[in-house]
């Protein structure tokens, strides 16, 4: 990821990707998140909004190389979001709070029922702006992310045998930026960058996830879970210390029709800085009608520290989840 910011143009339009572990996506995206705000609501009388968002597409989803989505290359899922968030503002503070959940199964005739999308992910951000400082505040953000369900890997070492590679925080990703910058020359578009942030990621809950309880299946050696992140397994909380920029737009590109975008860019100075992580999402929505919705959703993950659970020696590369759907939407 040297030349990261020389692709990142041509990938917004490389749709014929290899794709990502689904119990991975999104849950590498560091404190740099934008907490989203719905304009539409008004503050109560003690200056707090709230609102939400929740959802049920019956979705077709593209994959390759994504673990929890099994061998299928095309199928059709239901799939479940829950958006919710609670802001406030006074003077001139402002303190953000947003819980998105999303969580997605696919069945078909040769495989049965399989997870390919399951995300948890909590952020809170307090921003201050300093007089005749213009679209300009500081800002300080903290961030839990993690999975509700077990994830598997399928037709392991070959055998019709299913692993437990993730559950609930088996990892889990703790991010805390306490200073930043937040500039927002637009109600659409934000720039967000810190150069101090803590994160601790933490592979518990049975860590090791061995098919076998001798650690050997099949007549390999296991590669315990904790591994698969970059966690020690006799230490299931690994701690790193680096930077992240983001940049956030969310705009009506016409009547009826939604673009929201965020991309990630966070460094670790303790191991490998010049291997920036990557976490891009792309959300395109077309509004039916009051309840009927059709979303297509591009979401990118690079990690040099995600293995690939087959080669663990292995770096698991450019993930990609491409999803098209529609369902039922509603405000809450």
């Amino acid at each position: 990821m040297k030349n990261l910011f020389t692709i990142l143009p041509f990938l917004a339009l490389s749709f014929n990707t290899i794709a990502q572990d689904a119990t991975v996506q999104g849950m590498k995206e560091t404190a740099s998140s934008t907490v989203k705000v719905d304009t539409s609501k008004k503050a109560n009388k003690n200056g707090w909004t709230k609102g939400g968002l929740i959802n049920i597409n019956l979705s077709q989803v593209s994959n390759s190389n994504w673990i929890a989505a099994g061998g299928d290359k095309f199928s059709f899922s239901v799939a479940t979001s829950l958006n919710l968030f609670v802001n406030k503002k006074w003077k001139r503070n402002t303190w953000d709070n947003a819980l998105d959940i999303n969580y997605a199964l696919v069945k078909t005739t040769t495989l049965g029922a399989r997870k390919v999308n399951d995300r948890l992910d909590f952020i809170s951000k307090y921003g201050y702006q300093p007089n005749k400082w213009k679209n300009v505040s500081i800002s300080a953000l903290a961030q839990l992310r993690s999975q509700l369900a077990p994830g598997y890997e399928y037709e392991y070492f070959g055998t019709k045998t299913k692993r437990r590679n993730s559950g609930f925080f088996a990892p889990a990703y703790i991010t805390l930026a306490p200073i930043g910058i937040d500039w927002k020359p637009a109600p659409w578009f934000s720039l967000f960058g810190s150069p101090i942030v803590g994160r601790w990621v933490i592979a518990t809950n049975r860590p090791y996830s061995y098919a076998s309880q001798s650690g050997v299946f099949n007549g390999k050696v296991e590669t315990p879970l904790a591994t698969l992140y970059g966690v020690d397994p006799a230490n299931p909380v690994t701690g790193e210390f680096g930077a992240f920029i983001t940049a956030t737009l969310k705009k009506d590109i016409m009547k009826n029709v939604n673009y929201y975008s965020k991309i990630d860019l966070y460094s670790n100075y303790l191991k490998n800085p010049k291997n920036v992580d990557l976490f891009w999402t792309n959300q395109l929505k077309m509004k039916v009608n009051k309840w009927i919705q059709v979303s297509y959703t591009l979401d990118m993950l690079y990690d040099d520290d995600v293995t690939n659970p087959i080669r663990p020696e292995r770096p698991l590369g450019l993930q990609v989840l491409s999803t098209l759907g529609v369902g039922f939407a509603a405000k809450l």
